[in-house]
Protein backbone atom coordinates (compact mmCIF):
# COMPACT_ATOMS: atom_id res chain seq x y z
CA UNK A 1 0.00 0.00 0.00
CA UNK A 2 2.72 2.30 1.09
CA UNK A 3 4.75 1.56 -2.48
CA UNK A 4 1.20 2.62 -4.61
CA UNK A 5 1.22 5.19 -2.57
CA UNK A 6 4.92 6.64 -3.03
CA UNK A 7 4.29 5.66 -6.77
CA UNK A 8 1.19 7.74 -7.24
CA UNK A 9 3.07 10.50 -5.70
CA UNK A 10 6.00 9.81 -7.59
CA UNK A 11 3.77 10.13 -10.59
CA UNK A 12 2.17 13.45 -10.01
CA UNK A 13 5.63 14.97 -9.19
CA UNK A 14 6.17 13.66 -13.12
CA UNK A 15 3.61 14.89 -13.67
CA UNK A 16 4.00 18.37 -12.60
CA UNK A 17 7.24 18.63 -13.39
CA UNK A 18 6.30 18.20 -17.22
CA UNK A 19 3.56 20.32 -17.36
CA UNK A 20 5.91 23.34 -15.64
CA UNK A 21 8.23 22.40 -18.44
CA UNK A 22 5.81 22.18 -21.16
CA UNK A 23 4.59 25.64 -19.47
CA UNK A 24 8.00 27.23 -19.64
CA UNK A 25 8.18 25.91 -23.47
CA UNK A 26 4.96 27.75 -24.66
CA UNK A 27 5.45 31.17 -23.07
CA UNK A 28 9.08 30.79 -23.82
CA UNK A 29 8.16 30.70 -27.58
CA UNK A 30 5.56 33.16 -27.71
CA UNK A 31 7.50 35.39 -25.82
CA UNK A 32 11.01 35.12 -27.50
CA UNK A 33 10.20 37.40 -30.78
CA UNK A 34 8.98 40.31 -28.11
CA UNK A 35 12.02 39.57 -26.11
CA UNK A 36 14.81 39.11 -28.74
CA UNK A 37 13.60 42.32 -29.89
CA UNK A 38 13.46 44.18 -26.46
CA UNK A 39 16.23 43.17 -26.62
CA UNK A 40 18.39 44.27 -29.28
CA UNK A 41 16.92 47.62 -29.00
CA UNK A 42 18.11 48.16 -25.29
CA UNK A 43 21.56 46.39 -26.63
CA UNK A 44 21.60 49.39 -29.33
CA UNK A 45 20.22 52.12 -26.94
CA UNK A 46 23.59 51.11 -24.65
CA UNK A 47 26.09 49.65 -27.12
CA UNK A 48 27.32 52.26 -30.03
CA UNK A 49 30.68 52.59 -30.98
CA UNK A 50 33.42 55.15 -32.36
CA UNK A 51 34.84 54.21 -35.55
CA UNK A 52 38.26 53.34 -34.14
CA UNK A 53 39.59 51.85 -30.58
CA UNK A 54 43.34 51.16 -29.48
CA UNK A 55 45.08 47.94 -29.76
CA UNK A 56 44.76 45.68 -26.38
CA UNK A 57 41.58 47.59 -25.20
CA UNK A 58 37.71 47.03 -25.63
CA UNK A 59 35.70 48.84 -27.65
CA UNK A 60 33.87 51.51 -25.33
CA UNK A 61 30.01 51.10 -25.26
CA UNK A 62 27.78 54.60 -25.81
CA UNK A 63 24.56 55.51 -25.08
CA UNK A 64 22.43 56.64 -28.00
CA UNK A 65 20.96 59.47 -25.68
CA UNK A 66 24.22 60.52 -24.58
CA UNK A 67 25.56 60.78 -28.37
CA UNK A 68 22.63 62.32 -29.73
CA UNK A 69 23.49 65.20 -27.23
CA UNK A 70 27.34 64.67 -28.16
CA UNK A 71 26.81 65.35 -32.00
CA UNK A 72 24.03 67.68 -31.33
CA UNK A 73 21.48 66.11 -33.52
CA UNK A 74 17.83 66.56 -32.19
CA UNK A 75 16.14 64.07 -33.94
CA UNK A 76 16.57 60.35 -35.14
CA UNK A 77 14.35 58.23 -36.91
CA UNK A 78 14.89 54.37 -37.37
CA UNK A 79 13.73 51.47 -39.05
CA UNK A 80 15.78 48.29 -38.39
CA UNK A 81 15.72 44.57 -40.89
CA UNK A 82 15.85 41.43 -39.75
CA UNK A 83 14.03 38.41 -42.26
CA UNK A 84 13.44 40.73 -44.89
CA UNK A 85 10.98 42.98 -43.35
CA UNK A 86 11.20 45.40 -40.73
CA UNK A 87 12.22 44.18 -37.01
CA UNK A 88 11.56 47.27 -35.15
CA UNK A 89 11.20 50.75 -35.69
CA UNK A 90 11.53 53.77 -33.18
CA UNK A 91 11.91 57.51 -33.15
CA UNK A 92 13.91 59.34 -30.81
CA UNK A 93 14.43 63.47 -29.71
CA UNK A 94 12.98 66.40 -31.46
CA UNK A 95 11.80 67.41 -35.11
CA UNK A 96 13.02 71.13 -34.23
CA UNK A 97 14.83 72.89 -31.24
CA UNK A 98 12.32 76.01 -31.61
CA UNK A 99 9.16 74.52 -30.45
CA UNK A 100 10.24 71.11 -29.06
CA UNK A 101 7.71 68.54 -31.27
CA UNK A 102 8.87 65.21 -30.98
CA UNK A 103 9.77 63.24 -33.94
CA UNK A 104 7.01 60.55 -34.96
CA UNK A 105 6.27 57.62 -36.98
CA UNK A 106 5.04 59.60 -39.87
CA UNK A 107 8.12 63.12 -39.50
CA UNK A 108 9.85 63.23 -42.88
CA UNK A 109 12.95 63.65 -43.87
CA UNK A 110 15.12 65.36 -46.89
CA UNK A 111 16.58 62.39 -48.03
CA UNK A 112 19.38 63.35 -50.44
CA UNK A 113 20.88 60.89 -52.68
CA UNK A 114 18.18 58.42 -51.67
CA UNK A 115 16.12 60.41 -53.72
CA UNK A 116 18.13 58.88 -57.18
CA UNK A 117 16.81 55.18 -56.75
CA UNK A 118 13.09 56.53 -57.10
CA UNK A 119 13.89 58.64 -59.75
CA UNK A 120 15.50 55.73 -61.47
CA UNK A 121 13.01 53.22 -60.51
CA UNK A 122 10.10 56.39 -62.26
CA UNK A 123 12.43 55.80 -65.78
CA UNK A 124 12.43 52.30 -65.78
CA UNK A 125 8.71 51.45 -65.14
CA UNK A 126 8.29 54.29 -68.50
CA UNK A 127 11.16 51.57 -70.37
CA UNK A 128 8.81 49.10 -69.11
CA UNK A 129 5.66 50.63 -71.04
CA UNK A 130 8.33 50.65 -73.65
CA UNK A 131 7.91 54.75 -73.62
CA UNK A 132 11.64 54.98 -73.52
CA UNK A 133 15.10 52.41 -74.23
CA UNK A 134 17.81 51.59 -71.10
CA UNK A 135 20.34 52.37 -74.72
CA UNK A 136 18.93 55.12 -75.62
CA UNK A 137 21.13 57.44 -76.81
CA UNK A 138 20.87 61.04 -75.20
CA UNK A 139 24.20 62.53 -75.62
CA UNK A 140 22.75 64.83 -78.87
CA UNK A 141 19.39 65.57 -76.77
CA UNK A 142 22.10 66.89 -74.03
CA UNK A 143 24.29 69.18 -76.78
CA UNK A 144 21.18 70.71 -77.73
CA UNK A 145 20.27 71.32 -74.45
CA UNK A 146 22.25 73.53 -73.56
CA UNK A 147 24.98 74.17 -76.22
CA UNK A 148 22.27 75.83 -78.05
CA UNK A 149 22.42 79.68 -78.95
CA UNK A 150 26.06 79.52 -77.87
CA UNK A 151 28.92 80.55 -80.12
CA UNK A 152 31.61 77.46 -78.70
CA UNK A 153 30.33 73.94 -79.21
CA UNK A 154 31.97 70.99 -78.36
CA UNK A 155 34.41 68.67 -81.10
CA UNK A 156 32.87 65.57 -81.77
CA UNK A 157 29.78 63.54 -80.75
CA UNK A 158 28.74 63.80 -77.09
CA UNK A 159 27.28 59.88 -76.84
CA UNK A 160 25.67 58.63 -73.52
CA UNK A 161 22.59 56.18 -73.27
CA UNK A 162 19.85 56.19 -70.43
CA UNK A 163 21.70 54.02 -68.78
CA UNK A 164 24.66 55.43 -68.24
CA UNK A 165 23.11 58.75 -66.49
CA UNK A 166 21.39 56.20 -63.96
CA UNK A 167 24.49 54.51 -63.42
CA UNK A 168 26.73 57.52 -63.09
CA UNK A 169 28.73 56.41 -65.84
CA UNK A 170 27.64 59.22 -68.67
CA UNK A 171 31.36 61.46 -68.04
CA UNK A 172 29.91 64.25 -66.23
CA UNK A 173 32.37 65.97 -63.30
CA UNK A 174 31.53 64.75 -59.53
CA UNK A 175 29.17 67.44 -58.16
CA UNK A 176 26.51 67.76 -55.46
CA UNK A 177 24.34 70.45 -54.98
CA UNK A 178 24.13 72.62 -51.84
CA UNK A 179 20.96 73.66 -52.46
CA UNK A 180 19.44 77.02 -52.04
CA UNK A 181 17.98 78.90 -48.86
CA UNK A 182 14.64 80.25 -47.88
CA UNK A 183 13.82 83.49 -50.12
CA UNK A 184 16.87 82.50 -52.69
CA UNK A 185 15.34 82.60 -56.90
CA UNK A 186 15.95 79.14 -57.97
CA UNK A 187 16.70 77.94 -61.12
CA UNK A 188 15.20 75.66 -63.51
CA UNK A 189 16.80 72.50 -64.27
CA UNK A 190 18.21 74.08 -67.93
CA UNK A 191 19.62 76.79 -65.84
CA UNK A 192 21.55 74.49 -63.61
CA UNK A 193 22.87 72.08 -66.77
CA UNK A 194 24.04 75.27 -68.55
CA UNK A 195 25.58 77.02 -65.18
CA UNK A 196 23.84 79.99 -65.81
CA UNK A 197 22.23 82.57 -62.96
CA UNK A 198 20.46 82.06 -60.87
CA UNK A 199 22.21 78.26 -60.80
CA UNK A 200 25.00 78.71 -58.01
CA UNK A 201 27.24 75.79 -59.78
CA UNK A 202 29.52 75.52 -62.94
CA UNK A 203 28.68 75.09 -66.13
CA UNK A 204 27.61 70.74 -66.54
CA UNK A 205 30.14 70.37 -69.30
CA UNK A 206 33.43 71.39 -67.57
CA UNK A 207 35.29 68.31 -66.52
CA UNK A 208 32.89 66.19 -68.48
CA UNK A 209 34.83 63.07 -69.70
CA UNK A 210 32.99 59.99 -71.18
CA UNK A 211 35.77 57.57 -70.65
CA UNK A 212 36.03 58.08 -67.18
CA UNK A 213 33.74 55.66 -65.98
CA UNK A 214 31.79 55.61 -62.62
CA UNK A 215 31.71 59.39 -61.28
CA UNK A 216 28.78 60.05 -58.67
CA UNK A 217 27.37 63.83 -60.02
CA UNK A 218 24.03 65.14 -59.45
CA UNK A 219 24.27 66.53 -62.83
CA UNK A 220 23.27 62.50 -64.00
CA UNK A 221 20.48 62.96 -62.45
CA UNK A 222 19.12 66.79 -63.19
CA UNK A 223 19.35 65.68 -66.64
CA UNK A 224 17.56 62.75 -66.33
CA UNK A 225 14.57 65.09 -64.61
CA UNK A 226 14.62 67.08 -67.72
CA UNK A 227 14.36 64.01 -69.61
CA UNK A 228 11.69 62.49 -68.42
CA UNK A 229 10.07 65.57 -68.18
CA UNK A 230 10.62 66.58 -71.92
CA UNK A 231 9.52 62.94 -73.09
CA UNK A 232 6.44 62.98 -70.83
CA UNK A 233 5.05 66.03 -70.64
CA UNK A 234 4.51 65.40 -66.78
CA UNK A 235 6.32 66.93 -64.06
CA UNK A 236 8.66 64.01 -62.05
CA UNK A 237 6.33 64.42 -58.89
CA UNK A 238 3.66 63.26 -61.31
CA UNK A 239 5.37 60.49 -62.72
CA UNK A 240 5.88 59.24 -59.35
CA UNK A 241 3.05 59.22 -57.42
CA UNK A 242 1.38 57.44 -60.37
CA UNK A 243 3.94 55.04 -61.10
CA UNK A 244 5.54 54.26 -57.59
CA UNK A 245 3.75 56.43 -54.62
CA UNK A 246 0.04 55.05 -55.20
CA UNK A 247 0.81 51.83 -56.41
CA UNK A 248 3.10 51.36 -52.78
CA UNK A 249 0.18 53.10 -51.41
CA UNK A 250 3.71 55.38 -50.12
CA UNK A 251 1.55 58.33 -48.60
CA UNK A 252 3.84 60.67 -47.84
CA UNK A 253 7.13 60.55 -49.68
CA UNK A 254 7.12 63.66 -52.12
CA UNK A 255 9.13 66.09 -53.82
CA UNK A 256 7.00 69.10 -52.61
CA UNK A 257 5.41 69.64 -49.04
CA UNK A 258 2.51 70.71 -48.24
CA UNK A 259 1.74 73.30 -45.34
CA UNK A 260 0.19 70.72 -43.28
CA UNK A 261 3.31 68.27 -43.56
CA UNK A 262 4.95 66.63 -40.15
CA UNK A 263 8.47 67.43 -41.10
CA UNK A 264 11.95 67.65 -39.65
CA UNK A 265 13.72 71.10 -39.45
CA UNK A 266 17.06 70.52 -40.36
CA UNK A 267 19.92 71.78 -37.96
CA UNK A 268 24.04 72.82 -38.73
CA UNK A 269 26.75 71.38 -37.07
CA UNK A 270 26.94 73.86 -34.35
CA UNK A 271 23.04 73.23 -33.46
CA UNK A 272 21.44 76.09 -34.51
CA UNK A 273 18.10 75.32 -36.89
CA UNK A 274 18.76 75.73 -41.04
CA UNK A 275 17.16 79.58 -41.94
CA UNK A 276 14.23 78.86 -43.46
CA UNK A 277 13.82 75.59 -41.96
CA UNK A 278 15.43 73.47 -44.87
CA UNK A 279 17.24 74.15 -48.09
CA UNK A 280 15.37 74.16 -51.69
CA UNK A 281 16.59 71.65 -54.23
CA UNK A 282 15.19 72.00 -57.81
CA UNK A 283 17.18 68.79 -58.33
CA UNK A 284 15.14 66.91 -57.04
CA UNK A 285 16.06 63.37 -58.96
CA UNK A 286 19.38 63.92 -57.76
CA UNK A 287 18.42 64.76 -53.54
CA UNK A 288 15.12 66.54 -53.07
CA UNK A 289 12.79 63.70 -51.89
CA UNK A 290 11.19 63.99 -48.69
CA UNK A 291 10.23 60.51 -46.35
CA UNK A 292 10.30 58.73 -43.21
CA UNK A 293 12.23 55.12 -43.44
CA UNK A 294 8.75 53.05 -43.09
CA UNK A 295 7.41 54.72 -46.44
CA UNK A 296 10.66 54.54 -48.18
CA UNK A 297 11.04 50.82 -47.17
CA UNK A 298 8.39 49.98 -48.98
CA UNK A 299 9.56 51.22 -51.83
CA UNK A 300 13.36 49.08 -51.32
CA UNK A 301 11.06 46.10 -50.35
CA UNK A 302 9.30 45.91 -53.74
CA UNK A 303 12.23 46.34 -56.16
CA UNK A 304 14.13 43.68 -54.36
CA UNK A 305 11.08 41.47 -53.93
CA UNK A 306 10.61 42.25 -57.80
CA UNK A 307 14.36 41.51 -58.51
CA UNK A 308 13.54 38.29 -56.91
CA UNK A 309 11.32 37.41 -59.48
CA UNK A 310 7.77 38.83 -58.20
CA UNK A 311 5.59 39.33 -61.17
CA UNK A 312 3.13 42.21 -61.35
CA UNK A 313 5.01 43.79 -59.06
CA UNK A 314 6.26 47.61 -59.68
CA UNK A 315 8.72 46.64 -62.35
CA UNK A 316 9.40 43.36 -64.26
CA UNK A 317 11.86 41.16 -62.48
CA UNK A 318 14.36 41.92 -65.47
CA UNK A 319 14.35 45.63 -64.46
CA UNK A 320 14.91 45.32 -61.12
CA UNK A 321 17.23 42.72 -61.20
CA UNK A 322 19.50 45.81 -63.47
CA UNK A 323 18.74 47.94 -61.02
CA UNK A 324 20.81 45.87 -58.41
CA UNK A 325 23.07 44.45 -60.72
CA UNK A 326 26.94 45.11 -60.62
CA UNK A 327 26.73 44.32 -64.08
CA UNK A 328 29.96 46.77 -65.85
CA UNK A 329 27.43 47.23 -68.28
CA UNK A 330 24.66 48.63 -65.62
CA UNK A 331 26.51 48.67 -62.38
CA UNK A 332 23.70 49.73 -59.90
CA UNK A 333 20.90 51.79 -61.60
CA UNK A 334 19.79 54.28 -59.22
CA UNK A 335 21.04 52.48 -56.34
CA UNK A 336 24.62 51.96 -54.96
CA UNK A 337 26.00 48.66 -54.99
CA UNK A 338 28.99 47.02 -52.64
CA UNK A 339 30.22 44.02 -52.02
CA UNK A 340 29.64 39.94 -53.67
CA UNK A 341 27.52 36.88 -52.34
CA UNK A 342 26.56 37.30 -48.29
CA UNK A 343 28.73 40.68 -48.47
CA UNK A 344 26.80 42.03 -51.04
CA UNK A 345 24.80 45.28 -49.98
CA UNK A 346 22.66 47.96 -51.05
CA UNK A 347 24.73 50.98 -49.11
CA UNK A 348 23.55 54.80 -49.33
CA UNK A 349 24.18 57.90 -47.90
CA UNK A 350 22.16 60.66 -47.86
CA UNK A 351 23.42 64.49 -47.63
CA UNK A 352 21.53 67.77 -47.76
CA UNK A 353 22.06 70.94 -45.60
CA UNK A 354 20.78 70.25 -42.38
CA UNK A 355 19.66 66.61 -43.19
CA UNK A 356 21.42 63.06 -43.02
CA UNK A 357 20.49 59.84 -43.73
CA UNK A 358 21.73 56.49 -44.50
CA UNK A 359 20.21 53.23 -46.35
CA UNK A 360 22.09 49.72 -45.38
CA UNK A 361 20.64 46.57 -47.11
CA UNK A 362 22.00 42.80 -47.20
CA UNK A 363 19.46 41.19 -49.83
CA UNK A 364 21.27 37.66 -48.78
CA UNK A 365 20.74 37.75 -45.16
CA UNK A 366 17.46 39.79 -45.30
CA UNK A 367 18.91 42.20 -42.85
CA UNK A 368 19.60 46.10 -42.85
CA UNK A 369 18.79 49.51 -41.56
CA UNK A 370 17.26 52.72 -42.66
CA UNK A 371 18.57 55.65 -40.32
CA UNK A 372 17.41 59.61 -40.97
CA UNK A 373 18.59 62.53 -38.43
CA UNK A 374 17.93 66.06 -38.62
CA UNK A 375 21.59 67.64 -38.51
CA UNK A 376 24.70 67.71 -40.88
CA UNK A 377 26.68 66.23 -37.54
CA UNK A 378 23.61 63.02 -38.28
CA UNK A 379 26.38 61.38 -40.17
CA UNK A 380 28.84 60.82 -37.53
CA UNK A 381 26.18 59.87 -35.35
CA UNK A 382 24.79 57.34 -38.31
CA UNK A 383 28.22 55.95 -38.80
CA UNK A 384 28.13 54.95 -34.64
CA UNK A 385 24.33 53.46 -34.92
CA UNK A 386 25.38 51.18 -37.84
CA UNK A 387 28.62 49.83 -36.06
CA UNK A 388 26.53 49.25 -33.32
CA UNK A 389 23.82 47.26 -35.07
CA UNK A 390 26.67 45.31 -37.22
CA UNK A 391 27.54 44.29 -33.68
CA UNK A 392 24.33 43.05 -32.47
CA UNK A 393 23.64 41.09 -35.99
CA UNK A 394 26.80 40.38 -36.58
CA UNK A 395 27.13 42.04 -39.67
CA UNK A 396 29.85 41.55 -42.43
CA UNK A 397 30.69 45.46 -42.08
CA UNK A 398 30.82 48.23 -40.09
CA UNK A 399 32.54 46.84 -37.29
CA UNK A 400 34.42 49.23 -35.23
CA UNK A 401 38.12 49.32 -36.22
CA UNK A 402 41.55 48.17 -33.92
CA UNK A 403 44.43 50.75 -34.14
CA UNK A 404 47.78 50.39 -32.55
CA UNK A 405 49.15 53.15 -30.22
CA UNK A 406 52.64 54.53 -32.10
CA UNK A 407 54.25 56.78 -30.69
CA UNK A 408 57.11 58.89 -32.79
CA UNK A 409 60.12 60.61 -31.33
CA UNK A 410 59.98 63.63 -29.66
CA UNK A 411 61.17 65.56 -32.26
CA UNK A 412 58.79 64.63 -34.74
CA UNK A 413 55.82 65.78 -32.59
CA UNK A 414 57.77 69.06 -32.15
CA UNK A 415 57.62 69.74 -36.10
CA UNK A 416 54.25 69.91 -36.11
CA UNK A 417 53.11 72.29 -33.39
CA UNK A 418 52.44 76.18 -34.76
CA UNK A 419 49.32 77.78 -35.66
CA UNK A 420 47.67 76.99 -38.83
CA UNK A 421 45.23 79.31 -41.34
CA UNK A 422 42.24 78.03 -42.26
CA UNK A 423 40.59 81.73 -43.05
CA UNK A 424 41.42 85.12 -41.83
CA UNK A 425 38.84 83.96 -38.56
CA UNK A 426 39.44 80.65 -38.21
CA UNK A 427 42.49 78.77 -36.79
CA UNK A 428 43.86 75.67 -35.92
CA UNK A 429 46.45 75.84 -32.58
CA UNK A 430 48.43 72.81 -32.48
CA UNK A 431 50.39 71.67 -29.64
CA UNK A 432 52.11 68.54 -28.43
CA UNK A 433 51.61 66.73 -25.42
CA UNK A 434 53.25 63.37 -24.02
CA UNK A 435 52.57 61.23 -27.69
CA UNK A 436 49.53 63.14 -28.97
CA UNK A 437 48.76 66.50 -30.86
CA UNK A 438 46.04 68.69 -29.17
CA UNK A 439 44.17 70.19 -32.14
CA UNK A 440 42.09 73.73 -30.76
CA UNK A 441 40.31 75.17 -33.41
CA UNK A 442 39.08 78.71 -33.07
CA UNK A 443 36.21 79.09 -30.36
CA UNK A 444 35.76 75.15 -30.44
CA UNK A 445 36.93 72.39 -27.70
CA UNK A 446 41.06 71.05 -28.33
CA UNK A 447 41.26 67.65 -29.68
CA UNK A 448 43.88 65.14 -29.08
CA UNK A 449 45.00 63.34 -32.54
CA UNK A 450 47.18 60.44 -32.12
CA UNK A 451 49.68 58.79 -34.64
CA UNK A 452 48.45 56.70 -37.84
CA UNK A 453 51.43 57.63 -40.14
CA UNK A 454 54.57 59.93 -39.24
CA UNK A 455 52.23 62.93 -41.34
CA UNK A 456 49.23 61.32 -40.60
CA UNK A 457 47.13 61.83 -37.25
CA UNK A 458 44.01 60.75 -36.32
CA UNK A 459 41.08 61.72 -33.16
CA UNK A 460 38.66 59.36 -31.31
CA UNK A 461 36.05 61.46 -30.90
CA UNK A 462 34.69 62.32 -33.38
CA UNK A 463 36.73 60.22 -35.92
CA UNK A 464 38.53 62.94 -37.47
CA UNK A 465 41.88 62.50 -39.37
CA UNK A 466 45.09 65.12 -40.17
CA UNK A 467 47.27 64.78 -42.68
CA UNK A 468 50.40 67.19 -42.77
CA UNK A 469 51.73 68.46 -45.97
CA UNK A 470 55.40 68.77 -46.87
CA UNK A 471 57.51 70.83 -49.03
CA UNK A 472 60.34 69.19 -51.26
CA UNK A 473 62.57 70.41 -48.09
CA UNK A 474 61.11 68.56 -45.86
CA UNK A 475 59.28 71.25 -44.25
CA UNK A 476 55.74 71.70 -42.91
CA UNK A 477 53.86 73.93 -44.69
CA UNK A 478 50.26 73.01 -44.08
CA UNK A 479 47.72 70.74 -43.38
CA UNK A 480 44.46 68.69 -44.81
CA UNK A 481 41.78 67.62 -42.12
CA UNK A 482 38.75 65.33 -43.04
CA UNK A 483 35.51 64.28 -41.38
CA UNK A 484 33.38 61.98 -43.42
CA UNK A 485 33.21 63.99 -46.71
CA UNK A 486 34.04 67.16 -45.17
CA UNK A 487 37.51 68.54 -45.80
CA UNK A 488 39.47 71.38 -44.68
CA UNK A 489 42.87 73.16 -45.78
CA UNK A 490 45.32 75.05 -43.83
CA UNK A 491 48.60 76.63 -44.13
CA UNK A 492 51.14 77.09 -41.55
CA UNK A 493 51.80 80.69 -40.69
CA UNK A 494 53.80 80.17 -37.35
Amino acid sequence: MKNKKKAGIRGKVIMLIISLAAACLFFSSCQTEESIKKSRINQLEKGLYRAVYFKGQKPEKLKLADRLQFFKVPGLSLAVIDKDKVEWFKTYGYKDIIKYDKVTPATIFQVGELSQPVAAAVALAEVAKGHLRLEEEIGSYYENLIFAGRKFWPQGRISFTLSQLLSHSAGFYPWISTGYPAGASLPDLIQILRGEEPASNFFSWRGFDQEAGIRYSDFNYVLLQQFLEDKTGKKLLELARRDIFMPLDINVASWSLPETADMATGHVREGAAVEGDYYRYPEEAARGLWSNPLDYLKFVFEIVDCARGKNDGLLPPELARQMLSVDSRHPGLGFRLEGEREKFKIYMTGKTHGFRSALVIYPALGQGALIMANSDNGGLLLDEILRGLSVIYDWPDFKPEEKPLYRLDPSIYQQYVGRYEVNGSYYLDISVEDYYLVVHPTGQTPTKFYVETQTIFFSMDPFLRIKFNLDDSGQITGLTLWQEDYEIRAHKIR
